[in-house]
């Protein structure tokens, strides 16, 4: 059963919302989200205290639940996508 997410971009501040399953992985909302904003850099979510989550993880083990609110930021490390 999806359930949806909140993804706010820190650089435009479009705020997107995407059905997702709990198996999915943060590593495949990234990607869903890099090709619709067509984005050239690298990108990582983070919650809303600003705790950047692991793209290995599946979204429940990264304690993203109904209603979770996201944000897409560039990734504070560097480089290209």
């Amino acid at each position: 059963m999806g359930y949806n997410i909140r993804v706010t971009h820190s650089t435009s501040g479009k705020e997107i919302v995407l059905e997702v399953e709990e198996s999915y992985t943060v590593a495949s909302v990234l990607e869903v989200l890099v090709e619709n904003l067509q984005l050239k850099d690298r990108f990582v979510l983070a919650t809303a205290d600003d705790k950047i989550l692991n793209p290995e993880l599946t979204l429940k083990d990264a304690g993203v639940g109904a209603n979770s609110e996201l944000t897409l930021m560039p990734d504070p490390t560097g480089g290209l996508a």
